[in-house]
């Protein structure tokens, strides 16, 4: 008997499905958000509209961006490995990468029935669109849907990347800005190169949940400090609690809790979790 082959087909549904898997929409946001971050963008922008109007949920970076032949080959690659083929760090800033092998691009279909992709590297941008619809009601395979793709010449200093996310699903929890912030500052709060604007707002300690507070003081060998902190009776992960001492915009060490945790126990019986940062005022 002649040996046949066999090839997988892969619904175009299962863009959807994929971007289902995440629990909110502040977690879907996020995702585009660490899409940023391997992307070694200094700056992100996020732009919520008000609940029950028609306008896009947009997030703006200045990252390397995307050429039309690399948003052909790796961004539209569904389930891509980028660890396995560049690397655990980014080639910029030498960042992790936490991108969730290939499958961060559907987000946004959790939120919006059309997610647009406008990026911008080596004097090219490219505008990618993907309807929602035309995935869910195409018979064929995925491979094979034709997702509308202009590209045109730009400035070359221009980069970056930003994805708009239209027509909005009315009928899912909207998202809520201070849980998004939240959200973002568990991860990126104590980044130093790594800046996060909600809604014109710069993400910040105060976004964390809990009773705020602000001391200075004299440290030997040191001199003028200032430290600001907020405790909260939320269960935060180990990672995220603790003080950051941060010099000349660079984090000096782990977060270190300095005696506190032996403080801070609330009357539910958990040891109350707290994030600060203590800077050298000079």
């Amino acid at each position: 008997m002649q040996p046949r082959h066999a090839n997988f087909q892969v619904d175009p549904r299962l863009a959807t499905l994929l971007g289902e898997t995440y629990r909110s929409t502040e977690q879907a946001l996020k995702e585009l958000v660490d899409n940023a971050w391997d992307a070694d963008a200094p700056n992100v922008w996020i732009t919520l509209p008000d609940a029950m109007t028609l306008d896009p949920i947009t997030v703006r970076d200045d990252g390397t961006g995307m050429t039309e032949r690399e948003l052909r080959q790796e961004y539209l690659r569904v389930a891509r490995d980028r660890r396995a083929s560049k690397g655990e760090r980014t080639p910029g800033k030498r960042r992790l990468v936490k991108g969730r092998k290939g499958i961060g691009k559907f987000a946004g279909l959790i939120i919006a029935e059309v997610m647009t992709v406008e990026t911008s590297a080596r004097a090219e941008t490219t505008c990618l669109t993907i309807p929602k619809q035309e995935l869910l009601s195409s018979t064929g395979d995925l491979e094979k849907l034709p997702l509308p793709l202009t590209a045109a010449a730009c400035d070359a200093a221009v980069h970056g990347t930003m994805i708009t996310l239209s027509s909005l699903h009315q009928h899912l929890v909207f998202p809520n800005p201070e849980r998004l912030k939240q959200l973002l500052m568990l991860d990126y709060g104590r980044e130093a190169d790594f800046t996060i604007i909600v809604n014109d707002q710069l993400l910040g300690v105060a976004d964390i949940s809990g009773e705020g507070y602000t001391k200075e003081g004299d440290l030997p060998d040191v001199g003028r400090v200032r430290l600001h902190f907020k405790i909260t009776e939320e269960k935060l992960p180990s990672r995220s609690a603790g003080i950051t001492v941060r010099v000349g915009g660079t984090i000096v060490g782990p977060p270190e809790h300095f005696g506190l945790e032996k403080q801070m126990i609330s009357q539910k019986g958990f040891c109350a979790g707290y994030t600060g940062r203590l800077r050298p005022m000079v």
